[in-house]
């Protein structure tokens, strides 16, 4: 079946060209969410009774809406699988 005369084409190569490909597609996936999302408003809040506080609480704090999130969360799995992807290639290298 096999032919010892001709070898496999690089048959290690598939598993870094597919994590490659994969922190690709999350990274457009993730800025294209971070854009289509930035627009939004996070709605959140709750009520508490503190008569004898004059000040804001927290000001400056920043809430994430779920487009946001899922936007934040591609772009890691894309760093994830960039450096996984390096390790596959950097691993690969005759010394």
């Amino acid at each position: 079946m096999d032919d010892p005369s001709h070898p496999r084409k690089h048959p290690r190569r598939r598993p870094a060209a597919l994590a490659g490909t994969i922190a690709l597609l999350a990274l457009v996936a993730g800025v294209a969410t971070l854009v289509a999302g930035s627009g939004q408003v996070a709605e959140f809040g709750w009520f508490a009774y503190a008569p004898l506080s004059e000040g804001a609480f927290a000001p400056g704090m920043v809430f994430l809406g779920p487009q946001q999130i899922t936007g934040w969360l591609l772009v890691a799995l894309a760093a994830c699988a960039a450096a996984f992807c390096a390790g596959l290639v950097i691993g690969r290298r005759k010394s």
